[in-house]
């Protein structure tokens, strides 16, 4: 305080007056500045869709998805030559895929799709069902996930050991031939 009539600071009177005051402390203690938002990037993403029947798949051949019906970010590329999805930045990397399957008539061999390197030496998963249950129509699911380096190139396959047939889109039990999605998975 500012004592008008003696021109100089006054005491707050709580040390009678005959010495200069203490500091007084800040109202509040300080606080922590809030934390910035960090922006955060999405996650890419890319959705494929097979609508077209595929007769007598051979095995070890690439589901021929058309093209892709959706597509967050630049870090994943699908070429419809190879069938391949390509990864083009490291991370994790999380796959899931449903192909409506039917096995030849004549053919005994369980239906199974895997999700291998475009090189074929690496395997993430294999998916499948029993031949009996194939034999009017069956959905075969699967999924996985992994660290995957940029630059690798990932395919579904034929892996039952025989032909394989997949019906048209709309046909019972499914309303479409077949989907894969690959979703990078954010990590902290």
């Amino acid at each position: 305080m500012i004592d008008a009539s003696l021109g100089r600071a006054s005491c707050c009177g709580s040390c009678g007056g005959m010495q200069p005051c203490p500091p007084f402390p800040p109202p509040f203690p300080p606080q922590p500045f809030p934390p910035i938002p960090v922006p955060q990037q999405e996650p890419d993403s890319i959705q494929l869709r097979l609508a077209a029947a595929q007769t007598a798949l051979a095995n070890g051949a690439a589901i021929p998805f058309a093209s892709a019906v959706r597509q967050i970010g630049n870090g994943l590329r699908y070429d419809a030559g190879s069938g391949a999805v390509t990864v083009q930045e490291p991370g994790v990397y999380a796959f899931s895929w449903q192909v409506l399957v039917q096995a030849p008539a004549e053919d005994t061999a369980a239906p199974v799709i895997a999700l291998q390197s475009l090189d074929g030496q690496t395997v993430l998963g294999y998916s499948g069902i029993p031949a009996a249950a194939a034999a009017n129509g069956a959905l075969v699911s699967g999924t996985a996930v992994a660290p995957l380096p940029a630059g690798t190139a990932w395919v579904l396959v034929n892996a039952s050991g025989a032909p394989l047939d997949i019906p048209a889109a709309g046909t019972a039990p499914a309303v479409f031939a077949g989907n894969m999605t690959v979703t990078e998975v954010p990590v902290r």
